[in-house]
């Protein structure tokens, strides 16, 4: 199966899913889990984006812009310009009025050799607007680092809002997730049900107030300003909530100090053997048995004589009679050997 234009970007949206040898009833199985791990990419997505932002690469007050407007993975390709803008520096200016031309050299490191690339940046002071040769935020939506460096040279230190789009924009909320579909297992219907019940109130009036301009212009002022209620009514409730939170949490620490008496936890019974019997007390029996045995199987040890041993046993000896006589004949057979 393939898709009719290439620049739909649909082989990069079924990619690792569909192949050539897919059947129409794979498709519509591979369709349903393509639309799941979408959903949940975006999910993921969106709850880093809640939870915490990259550090700057610069001290540059625009990069500050674009790190609390922009989501993780479009800051990170802003980042990118920010650090290449340190290789560039304006060459040539070329002044009309408000209208500026600007030429830019970008060094670029090719096969160990720098290169000097000019791109020519069209500036209008009145109105902060420039556009750049290299075409990047036509194609992609980021400012190029040429443009950065124009900005930074007439010292601009904020982006006018036509530069931050606002489709990159971690801080909007898309409608699209209000609506129900199959992959919503883990997330409540209550949401759903409200945003569907709201969307059918507000169709029913407007399709019956449609037909007169006037109408059409009450309507919208009305809605302004029961917005603008809203948002004071939700600001007090948040105001509310915190002061009794904090007033709360002052009382039961009070409380807690004046009247409740700490005590140690109450002893129980614990589940398991006793401490007397450990599981190593067989273990250790058993090598102190085995110690033993080596021992009492041991051969004597053997001294070697001495002088004080030899003469003891001459004095001992001499108390036997059968002693004495044998130490007398060794005496004398040395005598004759000498002799």
């Amino acid at each position: 199966m393939r898709s009719t234009q290439r620049s739909e970007s649909m082989h990069a949206f079924y990619g690792g899913y569909l192949s050539s040898k897919t059947s129409l009833v794979q498709f519509v199985h591979e369709y349903d889990n393509v639309l799941g791990v979408k959903e949940q990419r975006e999910l993921e997505d969106d709850a880093a984006d809640s939870r915490g932002v990259i550090p700057c690469a610069t001290t540059s007050p625009m990069e500050k812009q674009f790190q609390l407007e922009y989501t993780t993975s479009i800051f990170r390709d802003v980042q990118i310009e920010f650090v290449k803008k340190a290789n560039c520096r304006v060459s040539a200016i070329d002044e009309q009025g408000p209208l500026v031309c600007v030429k830019v050299e970008e060094e670029k490191l090719v096969n160990d050799t720098i290169l000097c690339v000019p791109y020519d940046v069209h500036f209008d002071r009145s109105t902060q607007e420039l556009r750049c040769e290299c075409n990047l935020f036509e194609s992609s939506g980021v400012l190029c680092c040429h443009c950065l460096e124009v900005f930074h040279s007439y010292k601009v230190y904020k982006v006018p809002s036509c530069y931050v789009l606002p489709r990159w924009s971690k801080k909007i909320k898309r409608k699209h997730t209000y609506v129900k579909s199959s992959h919503d297992v883990s997330r409540s219907d209550e949401s759903h049900v409200a945003f569907r019940g709201l969307c059918a109130h507000f169709y029913n009036v407007a399709q019956e107030f449609v037909g007169d301009d006037e109408e059409t212009a009450l309507l919208h002022v009305a809605l302004e300003e029961t917005r603008a209620k809203l948002a004071a009514h939700r600001a007090k409730k948040r105001s509310e909530s915190v002061a009794e939170t904090q007033t709360n949490i002052g009382s039961q620490s009070s409380n807690d100090v004046s009247v409740d008496d700490i005590q140690g936890p109450s002893k129980v019974t614990t589940k398991g053997r006793p401490k007397s019997k450990r599981l190593g007390s067989a273990l250790e029996k058993s090598i102190k048995n085995s110690r033993r045995r080596k021992q009492k199987n041991l051969p004597p040890v053997v001294r070697p004589h001495t002088l004080e041993d030899t003469n003891h046993c001459a004095v001992s000896g001499l108390n036997g009679p059968e002693q004495a006589g044998g130490f007398l004949s060794l005496l004398s057979s040395f005598n004759k050997k000498w002799d």
